[in-house]
């Protein structure tokens, strides 16, 4: 038919199968057509009153190629942004969407506006790890605080940035020094000790240098135990080596300082907005310091208290 060949290839299918519709009508009447088809009758009385005015063309579609969106435009430009600026996933952007600007939005929607906006996965190069261990979260803050460093360029010299973590609630004590060492392990173990709000029983840590006898003795006479995690298996250092993951993906690729003092000034502002305005996954969208003053709310008064002074454990 000469006509069809004027239509949009787009809709060409779907005006075949009207035109096949309209056929058995003329044949079999159009209730017939209705009942064989699954249409309804006034679907078919209106496609063969647009045939009769506009032959094959007045078969075609008329609803348009763009349709309305249930996403309002508003939105879909937070969720460009979510993926391009802060290189969220699905899972983080609806956290954010929901926790910072009040939009309930299923994965599911989130990923289908990604593609409809044509931005890509998020790639990661996947490394070979060995097999992981079941690692468990600690139910109490201060009972396991992870203590790792590692190293970071600022300005074309290279630095260290120690890092302790709580187990059980996340929340982190970041400082930056220019030498690694004894001597910086020591200090930073007794600013983790004052800056930390809860008391510490165990710090655990791998077997670097950095953190030999003395560093265990330091421990020690601050009431605190100290464990080395087994050897080659940074998979009990987990945590803290996740978080590290995250300064390098969040922080200092994002940023470029012109001296030390100013990446140490920065990454004091990075330490705050993490424990109090990054919310994370593993927290069921909870910052450090919410999931921290929820764990405080179950604890007795007096246990903390026993604790801050003895730096140990009540029996």
């Amino acid at each position: 038919m000469e006509e069809l060949r004027l239509v949009d290839s787009r809709h060409r299918l779907r005006v075949q199968q009207r035109l096949a519709v309209l056929a058995y009508a003329e044949d079999c009447g159009m209730k017939a057509a209705a009942l064989y088809f699954g249409l309804c009758y006034r679907t078919v009385r209106r496609w063969r009153s647009r045939y009769r005015q506009g032959g094959v063309l007045g078969l075609v579609p008329r609803y348009s190629a763009e349709r309305r969106r249930r996403v309002a435009l508003d939105v879909r430009e937070l969720i460009r942004k979510a993926r391009t600026e802060q290189r969220f996933g699905c899972a983080r952007t609806q956290v954010w969407l929901q926790r910072v600007h009040g939009i309930r939005l299923a994965t599911s929607t989130i990923q289908l506006i990604f593609r409809q906006l044509g931005l890509r996965r998020l790639t990661r190069t996947p490394k070979r790890r060995p097999r992981q261990f079941k690692l468990f979260t600690k139910e109490t803050p201060g009972e396991s605080v992870q203590v790792d460093v590692q190293f970071v360029t600022v300005a074309h010299q290279r630095y260290y940035q120690y890092t302790a973590l709580d187990d059980c609630t996340r929340y982190r004590v970041l400082r930056l020094y220019r030498h690694l060492n004894l001597r910086t392990s020591v200090a930073f173990l007794r600013t983790v000790r004052d800056e930390l709000p809860f008391p510490i029983r165990q710090v655990q840590s791998n077997h670097g240098t950095e953190f030999s006898l003395p560093f265990r003795l330091s421990a020690e006479d601050w009431g605190m135990r100290h464990r080395y995690i087994r050897p080659r298996r940074p998979q009990q250092d987990g945590k803290v080596e996740r978080s590290h993951t995250i300064d390098e993906e969040e922080f200092w690729s994002r940023n470029h300082f012109v001296s030390f003092d100013k990446a140490e000034q920065a990454l004091g502002a990075w330490e705050h907005q993490y424990n109090t305005e990054r919310f994370s996954l593993a927290l069921k969208g909870r910052t450090p310091a919410e999931a921290l003053a929820a764990k405080i709310s179950t604890i007795p008064v007096g246990h903390l208290v026993q604790e801050q002074r003895t730096g140990t454990a009540p029996s």
